[in-house]
């Protein structure tokens, strides 16, 4: 197809400077003049809520530019995201997907992850972000705006002075006002004014009370001793059950999880217990936070493959969830990318030449 083009590059994560493990990859999809870039990385440690910043790179003179794509935030121990820029303008910086070395992936807390498909290696020391250069004229209309604001700034401060400037008033006048202001009180009637008794008085916050003032309201009488022989009255104790009606005991805790799919025991050395085999559909079934794994590529290829999936309990009782499928180093990187890190060999899955089992993880139930 004419303007269509895809391709897979693996994500390394570099620590200080040198290039560690793999952590996932990038999946790029240029068709005419949109392009996708999907990201999907499981980075061990990492913690959730940083910005992470996505670069496609150029080399120029000995350094990587980045080319700022587009940011996502991080989960927690992944980086998950899709983004859109034009394939022959990525980051409206003018260069074409062809044009890019490789990218990266910057994170607020530190970390660094690359990828290069130009067959050259990456220097995070080398890394610099391209920022697009200003013309003339975007010069002149800055600065001709920090002018003008600065022009307004000192008329508004004159305003202000102009505001804060207070004129003295003579002492006549002062007097006269305070004079003005002692007649018209007088002008008030006296039945409107309050006037304390002799008799009535006021407590204080500290509890002690001041004559000339109103009292609040009644003070409550303290509550009286019991007469001698009469017993205090408190709190009823608990009725006897009934004849015929015996007291309800706690409830029975409740089975950890239904009678789910076939009983099944693939290893046969008592590690792993109630194990059952189920279909992507009892995922959901056992706990809506497990729905997500009935979408999981991984967990769909194994059940394609083998007819069945894995649901057994440790003895600490914890729950796991197995994929049957095969140990190999390419296995286990897709097993780790979408979150099955742990793998047990079975005797009950036959790989002709190689070693059988189950990846699993551990799930709540």
């Amino acid at each position: 197809m004419a303007g269509y083009q895809r391709f897979v590059a693996y994500v390394y994560e570099y620590r200080k400077g040198k290039k560690d493990s793999s952590s996932g990859y990038v999946r790029v999809e240029a068709r005419d003049r949109r392009c996708l870039i999907e990201v999907h990385l499981r980075c061990v440690g990492l913690e959730p809520g940083s910005r992470c910043r996505v670069y496609g790179f150029v080399r120029r003179e000995g350094l990587m530019d980045g080319i700022l794509i587009g940011s996502c935030v991080t989960g927690r121990e992944q980086i998950e995201c899709v983004l859109e820029t034009e394939t022959e303008n990525i980051g409206n910086m003018g260069k074409n997907l062809r044009d890019l070395g490789g990218m990266l992936l910057i994170s607020d807390a530190g970390g660094f992850w690359g990828t290069e498909w130009d067959d050259q290696s990456i220097r995070p020391e080398n890394f610099r972000e391209w920022k697009k250069e200003k013309t003339e004229l975007q010069k002149k209309s800055e600065k001709t705006g920090i002018e003008k604001a600065g022009a307004e700034d000192q008329k508004n401060q004159k305003e202000a002075d102009k505001i804060m400037t207070v004129e003295e008033v003579p002492e006549e006048e002062e007097g006269i006002s305070a004079r003005m202001i002692n007649q018209e009180a007088k002008k008030v009637p006296q039945e409107d004014r309050v006037v304390p008794e002799e008799n009535e008085l006021e407590v204080s916050e500290a509890g002690h009370p001041h004559l000339g003032h109103p009292h609040p309201g009644p003070v409550p009488r303290p509550p009286e001793p019991p007469c001698p022989g009469q017993l205090h009255p408190g709190p009823r104790p608990p009725e006897p059950p009934r004849p015929g009606h015996p007291h309800p005991g706690p409830r029975p805790p409740r089975p950890p999880h239904p009678a789910l799919g076939i009983p099944y025991d693939p290893f046969n050395d008592g590690q792993f217990t109630d194990c059952r085999k189920i279909k992507p559909s009892d995922c959901s079934t056992l706990c809506r936070k497990n729905g997500c794994f009935c979408n999981n590529r991984f967990v769909m290829y194994g059940y394609q493959n083998f007819g069945h999936l894995l649901l057994c309990r440790n003895h600490r009782g914890q729950y796991i969830l197995g994929v049957p499928g095969s140990y190999s180093q390419q296995e286990r990187f897709m097993a780790n990318m979408f979150g099955f890190p742990y793998f047990r060999e079975s005797p009950e899955i036959h790989i002709p030449g190689g070693k059988g089992g189950y990846w699993y993880c551990f799930i709540n139930v």
